[in-house]
């Protein structure tokens, strides 16, 4: 039996009490329109159920369980009733951890789709500021608050594999101090736009809690090794690293699962390439496959915010992926695909403002006069939109400003679909 509480006071209930009332609410609530599975701190769990114009809360204080445990069981029994499709259902798990392992509280995010009746629901987690910890958690949860910068390195003391790429330590010192300063820069860049946007929370706690510095193995494509503060030392040779990272990743295995860090792979060296982008690579250090954001260091770098934009897309790009193989380029897919645009488009709508928001309105003018995809939409932004586009990241040259153009045209062509379903089918008709 449950016990009665105050609206303000959680109900004390078993972990089956609370899966079994979170399904047949959720089936009785037919028009549910986004439901919230929340961690709330100090063991309470939050479900909301947001209809046209009612907001329906309850709490709830599971007993004998962990809380978190009890959020994942009452996603994977809701996963029949929205429905969820397997990947949404399948990302759940991996998105709540992650966020938990930032230190923040998880709110897993589901949303009924536009389509027909019967499609799978969309899936995200956010990230709310407060400790997610309690004496309830169980081994696998118990996590505690990241301490400390993975990026604060002490340079003095390497191991033994990363020495051996230089020839002689003041090389390596040298060279690591400056791949690191390039990792630093590119993220507080992201950290500056991410900067009170609620979507992004998660995103920037995953490129600040998560993401080591990562150094690339010359002469051995897709490979790296990772230096973070707080991490064993290890003076172990390459070869030897390189010989345990074969056995334990033997060739036709089933794809493995990437660790939970990613790293950050720095290019010191000046050249044509601007945008960051993701890999995969094998992390030598830790004989597993490890998700790269490759930064580089061009010789005309683009603007701060254009730079923050573009590395907290691809670190969400990243936190999407958790196993080593490519995806199926299946429906599930390509809704992933719509849903990191939109992600793009809703930093863009809060840090370049009305100047974008102008810009995607000229666009969404000139698809509805054409009836059709635009043949030159690089025409269709006047000089007076160009330079107010421009000025809203802080000045921007002809290429830069043809790439934040190019994405106004796609978030145009969303709006216009009005639905990200429909939106996945174009990025996938665009793919074909």
């Amino acid at each position: 039996m449950t016990t009665g509480a105050t609206e303000a006071d959680p109900r004390v209930v078993t972990e089956r009490e609370f899966v079994d009332e979170l399904v047949s609410v959720s089936r009785a609530r037919t028009a549910t329109e986004f439901l919230y599975l929340m961690a709330q701190g100090a063991g309470v769990v939050g479900v909301q159920w947001e209809q046209p114009g009612i907001d329906h809360l309850r709490r709830y204080r599971v007993r004998d369980a962990c809380p978190h445990c009890v959020i994942l069981a009452g996603a994977q029994a809701l996963a029949p009733v929205l429905p969820l499709d397997l990947m949404r259902a399948g990302r759940t798990r991996p998105q709540y951890e992650t966020v938990l392992r930032t230190g923040r509280l998880p709110h897993l995010a589901f949303a009924r789709p536009a389509g027909p009746p019967g499609a799978s629901w969309l899936g995200d987690c956010h990230a709310v500021v407060g400790d997610p910890h309690t004496d309830a958690d169980c081994p696998r949860h118990v996590v505690p608050a990241p301490n400390g910068d993975p990026l604060a390195l002490r340079l003095g003391s390497l191991p033994r594999a990363v020495r051996e790429l230089y020839p002689h330590d003041g090389a390596a010192t040298a060279d690591l101090s400056h791949r690191l300063r390039i990792a630093q820069d590119w993220r507080a860049d992201a950290q500056a736009v991410a900067s009170g946007i609620r979507e992004a929370a998660a995103t920037w706690a995953f490129l600040r809690n998560s993401c080591v510095l990562g150094v690339p193995v010359p002469g051995a494509d897709g490979l790296v090794l990772t230096l973070g503060s707080g991490l064993a030392p290890d003076d172990r040779p390459l070869a030897e690293l390189h010989a345990a990272a074969v056995r334990a990743l033997p060739a036709g295995a089933r794809p493995p699962a990437y660790q939970e860090r990613a790293c950050l792979v720095p290019d010191p060296v000046p050249g044509a390439q601007r945008m960051p982008t993701y890999a995969c690579a094998v992390d030598l250090s830790a004989a597993a496959p490890v998700r790269t954001l490759r930064l580089p260091a061009p010789r005309r770098p683009l603007s701060a915010t254009g730079r923050g934009v573009l590395l907290l897309y691809e670190a969400r790009h990243a936190m999407g992926r958790h196993v080593a193989t490519a995806p199926e380029r299946d429906s599930a897919y390509w809704e992933s695909e719509a849903a990191l645009h939109i992600f793009e488009f809703t930093l863009l709508e809060r840090v370049a403002g009305r100047h974008y928001q102008e810009a995607v309105a000229a666009y969404v003018q000139a698809l509805r006069r054409a009836a059709d995809l635009l043949a030159r939409p690089h025409k269709v932004l006047d000089r007076r939109r160009r330079k107010a586009l421009s000025t809203a990241f802080g000045g921007l040259d002809d290429e830069e400003l043809h790439l934040w153009a190019s994405v106004a045209y796609r978030n145009a062509i969303l709006v216009l679909l009005g639905d990200p379903q429909a939106f996945a089918v174009h990025l996938r008709r665009q793919a074909a």
